[in-house]
């Protein structure tokens, strides 16, 4: 009886072996696959979400410091719709918009007295967004690491409305950047801010260009 069930029994054939050994070698082949895909989308999403952190903080600290453009704690009584006076408002610095860069001034330390720390701005120059730190010489810093960074683009608009001999003012500001190992990751971002202080509007043609 045992011999008849020994010559019964059949064992698989080397073909059946290596047929079902390549079956598996594909599958795992296309699960490793599909997990590379995976942790590869996995890696695009955190660094895209790391460029808009960076893009993100960069824009809220310039539209900080330009809302305060050419404060001055003695405006009050250097200024007057015909004429302004004070160290914040009668030099070019103290507001230019111009390609790839903004310019102006504020009164840091509540003086009425324009020192070399209080010139400020922002330019972008080969990939970096900086940021200005000293009337002269002019002093720049920056803000990005390139590496991880790339910002291509800083572009600016004021829009002016006069109300009783006063100048207001709103800026466009717009920051673009790209990831530095491939130029079609963009990102942009662009906000408004008001400018809290007002200029006499004698100075129209020199800050809404």
């Amino acid at each position: 009886m045992n011999r008849l069930n020994a010559q019964g029994q059949r064992g698989e054939t080397l073909v059946g072996l290596l047929v079902g050994l390549s079956l598996g070698l594909l599958v795992l082949s296309g699960g490793a696959h599909m997990l590379a895909q995976l942790l590869r989308g996995h890696r695009l999403v955190l660094q895209d979400i790391h460029m808009q952190q960076d893009l993100h903080f960069a824009v809220d600290l310039m539209a900080t410091e330009l809302q305060d453009a050419q404060y001055s704690a003695n405006a009050w009584r250097t200024r007057s719709p015909d004429s302004c006076k004070d160290d914040f408002c009668n030099g070019s610095e103290d507001f230019e918009l111009s390609a790839g860069r903004l310019d102006w001034t504020l009164d840091r330390d509540h003086d009425g007295t324009q020192d070399n720390d209080e010139c400020t701005g922002y330019r972008v120059r080969n990939g970096a967004l900086q940021v200005r730190t000293a009337c002269k010489p002019e002093v720049w810093t920056a803000l990005n690491d390139t590496a991880s960074l790339n910002v291509t683009r800083l572009e600016s608009k004021v829009q002016c409305t006069v109300q009783s001999g006063w100048l207001h003012r709103r800026m466009l500001v717009l920051l673009e950047a790209q990831w530095p190992q491939d130029a079609t990751r963009t990102v942009r971002l662009q906000r408004s801010v008001v400018l809290r202080n007002a200029v006499p509007q004698a100075f129209q043609t020199r800050y809404c260009p």
